[in-house]
């Protein structure tokens, strides 16, 4: 049920993610350098110390906010402050009312403890809203799950029972209490304000687990490193979504997501444990029921959104669902301060150039505008890295007014020969697939000397995957020699020429 989602959602405010490691360079925490220039090798210096121990890092930056007293002033920090009072949280009595019934119906007796997880405040405001519930007599005090503590466990009253039920029709969400769309701008300027450049050692590390000409390998570490939009493109097979989809694995830094949004009367989910990581070192600390950090926002490693061919126009804008009767966030503001790949850029069930504009030109100004069903319009802080990959002609996906905001083009060319056979071997290895002596370059001959074939990168995989399964039919280990290749280049260069010759 959509419901028992919501409050499985609100309870991952105290689980952690796998990601112990947020990257190499975390400037996000980081104070702007009062001298304009900083020498490169202290440069490289930081980002190896933060390389070593980035939760350690990202400790001290919440223990400095755990440490500021109440009355110190607001600081630079993208981690907000715990709000101290109702008043604080900027929403409305009637709309904290119907969010604290509705998980006390669907926790059933909740503790006190319990209802700081699920609704992500401190122990102040937790005891404020209980109060107002209690004054309200929607609900009643069942029992102290612990005597010493005070933590006493709470149920609906009758009355409490009518208003929950009114308070479902208007919205199922049940998770922690959403920030303002007024607070999310505020944080998230104050996040984008400090970029955070991916290093470029992990980069190059990437780079090196693959096979390409060192030009080509050079302007993708550009591209990539620059945090502009970017496009890789050339024939499919060589390379192109694998660049990304590492670097999207591996990318550096942090992130501050909400876990929803509140504007003109509406819910919009942002966390989404298919995109957010939460950062662990950190979830330890804002678990704590007296902590200073505000835990309606999670750390999170940098987003990272991959989209393929299936996207259609409705990713484009806020999803309401008239079942749950709440939004859920586009996958560009999931990846806020993050990176949003597209795959088989051009065919998507949504024009390029459509695409292109929807993205492009919000990012340019730094805002975008989301549309809600019920005819109001939200304005949104707006920054991300678009990565496209595409195989068709660069010049049928878009004109030259949109064309010039992507800075980076990098073509991935097929493999040259001698790239081609250093490919085959890496594969061979990783696929414990034996050798016989002159058997790759037996191979590169082959396939680049045969009239009208253009091998590409993936051939090696496909060649050695007809292999093992060849292998398998027989009976035998798997071995790379001119007996096994002759007797799949018959079906495979045959298919292969098919293919190229109607692409």
């Amino acid at each position: 049920m959509e419901t028992e989602q919501d409050l499985e959602h609100a309870e991952l405010e105290g689980s952690t993610g796998a990601g112990g490691e947020s990257g190499e360079r975390p400037p996000v925490f980081a104070r702007p350098a009062s001298s304009g220039r900083v020498d490169e090798g202290v440069a490289d210096r930081h980002e190896e110390e933060a390389a070593e121990a980035p939760p350690q890092f990202l400790k001290r930056t919440a223990a400095a906010v755990e440490e500021e007293p109440q009355d110190a002033p607001v600081s630079d920090s993208p981690l907000p402050r715990q709000p101290r009072s109702l008043a604080d949280l900027g929403l409305s009595k009637a709309f904290l009312t119907d969010l604290a019934l509705k998980i006390m119906h669907y926790s059933g007796t909740p503790t006190t403890s319990q209802l700081l997880r699920r609704l992500g405040v401190g122990q102040t405001v937790m005891q404020q809203l209980l109060d107002m519930l209690r004054e309200e007599r929607y609900v009643e005090v069942l029992s102290q799950s612990d005597l010493y503590t005070g933590n006493y466990r709470y149920r609906l009253s009758e009355r409490g029972d009518h208003r929950v039920s009114e308070a479902l029709e208007r919205t199922r969400y049940a998770g922690p209490i959403p920030v303002t769309a007024e607070q999310y701008g505020e944080a998230l300027k104050r996040q984008l304000a400090q970029r955070q450049a991916p290093s470029r050692g992990r980069i190059k590390d990437i780079l090196n687990e693959l096979v390409f000409d060192p030009e080509v390998a050079d302007s993708v570490a550009r591209a990539l490193y620059s945090g502009k939009p970017a496009m890789l493109y050339g024939p499919s097979g060589n390379g192109k979504t694998s660049i990304l989809e590492r670097f999207a694995r591996n990318m550096d830094g942090v992130g501050l997501v909400p876990y929803a949004i509140y504007a003109y009367g509406q819910v919009i989910r942002v966390f989404d444990q298919s995109v957010h990581e939460p950062l662990e070192d950190l979830d330890a600390g804002a678990a704590k029921e007296d902590s200073k950090m505000d835990r309606r926002w999670v750390l999170v490693r940098r987003p990272a959104v991959v989209m393929g061919a299936e996207m259609g126009p409705e990713s484009l804008d806020l999803a309401y669902d008239p079942q749950s009767r709440f939004y859920q966030a586009p996958p560009h503001i999931k990846a806020q301060g993050g990176i949003l790949i597209v795959d088989d850029f051009g065919r998507q069930k949504i024009d390029a150039r459509d695409l292109l504009t929807r993205w492009l030109i919000p990012l340019e100004r730094g805002w975008d505008t989301l549309s809600l069903t019920t005819g109001e319009k939200l304005t949104l802080p707006f920054s991300a890295q678009f990565l496209f990959a595409t195989n068709l002609p660069i010049r049928s996906l878009a004109d030259d007014s949109l064309l010039r905001r992507i800075l980076y083009k990098v073509e991935i060319p097929s493999p040259r020969a001698e790239d081609f056979g250093e490919i085959l071997r890496q594969m061979c290895r990783q696929k414990r697939v034996l050798v016989a002596e002159g058997a790759l370059p037996y191979v590169v001959e082959q396939l680049y000397g045969r009239p009208g074939f253009k091998p590409h990168a993936s051939h090696a995989r496909d060649l050695l995957d007809m292999i093992m399964e060849g292998a398998a039919f027989d009976g035998r280990d798997p071995v790379l020699d001119r007996e096994s290749l002759d007797r799949i280049l018959r079906m495979f260069i045959a298919q292969q020429s098919d293919g190229e010759a109607g692409s």
